[in-house]
């Protein structure tokens, strides 16, 4: 752990008596020391979901973080601990140089997971009871260290936490809706509470396949041996699903080769770990559709999915998901989380919605706010987004 410690003792409120250390972490060694702390501080979170964990962190910043003439990171990450020396939070944050030009690069403070949406949330990694201390910890060093930052992009936070944070006149960034869906302990009573059409739907997904004479098998893959094969399949099906021209556009978050490394290395580890499932949908013996799940405790997280458009009209991804669930709740979990976003696939489910506020913070130097508006009008052009999307 590098970095000086420092005392700082919060003035919000409720928490006025939390006094917290502070320390910054500048290589992945120190941050791979906290695994066990880190752990179990996720463990404590109300929703579960993998990008809190230390390995997705780590998988993260060893495979995607930016190593280009345009952009450059530098870790920089910031552990939080009570008087006790309790850790209390972790904020797994770098130092983005823009345009990589060392001192003269323009420097952005911000949470790993910058990449085409594969990290689906970011965040402080805090219990939400401790996080305005922790938040007000890390305003009190960071104000103190003002020339490290031009911009700090802050992602995870409450609508008060969003409004102290968000510099005034400049556009802040949307929210993000995580949908989560509680289970009970049986198909037939999370069926009989969900809307007519979606009963409609779940009835007409079974019934057009036997109409044509077909027939599903539902899968889950969990052997380490059998990942390799099943993320071949994820990727291929992903793709097509992004290529296809009908139906809701989707992006191929999986399209570049470090991309598919880091998922790839990350599935294995949770494999070993019996924390990884993929599951699938054949038709005639081949797979039609797939999706992947973590579980995390006695939560199911669903993460991205791929189907052969061939099969569209059948809704397949309706069926996996359905299906998904039922097994979910054979298998005794509290509840699914369906991933960030508010479209129909989800919010049929009625779950519970918990919104995450973004904020953009200018730093009070005199040249930052003048080089956030320059940056942003040049990120703008189109030359610039070709070569900020090169690999």
């Amino acid at each position: 752990m590098q970095g000086n410690q420092t005392d700082i003792r919060s003035n919000d409120g409720a928490t006025a008596a939390l006094t917290l250390t502070l320390a910054t972490i500048h290589t992945d060694t120190g941050l791979a020391a906290l695994r066990p702390e880190w752990n179990a501080l996720c463990a404590t979170l109300p929703l579960q979901h993998p990008f809190a964990e230390p390995d997705w962190n780590l998988h993260w910043w060893h495979h995607l973080r930016a190593r280009r003439l345009l952009i450059h990171d530098r870790l920089h990450a910031f552990v939080l601990r009570d008087a006790h020396s309790k850790l209390v939070a972790v904020a797994p944050m770098m130092i983005s140089v823009r345009p990589g030009l060392g001192a003269f690069g323009v420097k952005v403070l911000q949470f790993f997971g910058a990449d085409p949406n594969i990290t689906e949330v970011r965040g402080l990694i805090c219990h939400p009871d401790d996080s305005d201390a922790a938040l007000a910890a890390l305003q009190t060093y960071l104000l103190a260290h003002r020339h490290l930052w031009d911009w700090i992009e802050w992602q995870g936070l409450s609508p008060e936490q969003a409004r102290q944070l968000s510099s005034p006149g400049i556009e802040q960034p949307k929210a993000r809706v995580m949908c989560y869906r509680p289970l009970p302990s049986d198909w037939d009573t999370l069926k009989a509470g969900l809307s007519r059409n979606m009963k409609e739907a779940i009835r007409k997904c079974f019934n057009s396949l036997r109409r044509d004479g077909l027939q599903h098998a539902f899968e889950v893959v969990e052997r380490p041996v059998d990942v390799a094969t099943a993320l071949a399949d994820f990727y291929r099906l992903h793709a097509l699903r992004a290529r296809s021209a009908e139906g809701v556009p989707h992006a191929d978050a999986f399209r570049a080769r470090k991309s598919r490394s880091f998922l790839s290395d990350h599935a294995m580890m949770l494999a070993r770990e019996d924390r990884l499932r993929v599951f699938r949908l054949r038709i005639g013996g081949k797979v039609a559709a797939t999706r992947i799940g973590f579980a995390l405790g006695d939560q199911l997280y669903l993460y991205y999915s791929g189907y052969d458009p061939r099969w569209r009209s059948y809704s397949l991804m309706t069926t996996l998901v359905i299906e998904t669930m039922r097994w979910a709740i054979a298998q005794g979990f509290s509840g699914v989380n369906l991933s960030t976003g508010r479209d129909q696939s989800k919010l049929r489910w009625q779950p519970q919605e918990k919104v995450l506020h973004n904020a953009i913070q200018i730093s009070p130097r005199a040249r930052s706010s003048l080089l956030f508006r320059a940056y942003t009008r040049l990120r703008s052009y189109p030359f610039m987004q070709r070569l900020s999307r090169k690999k």
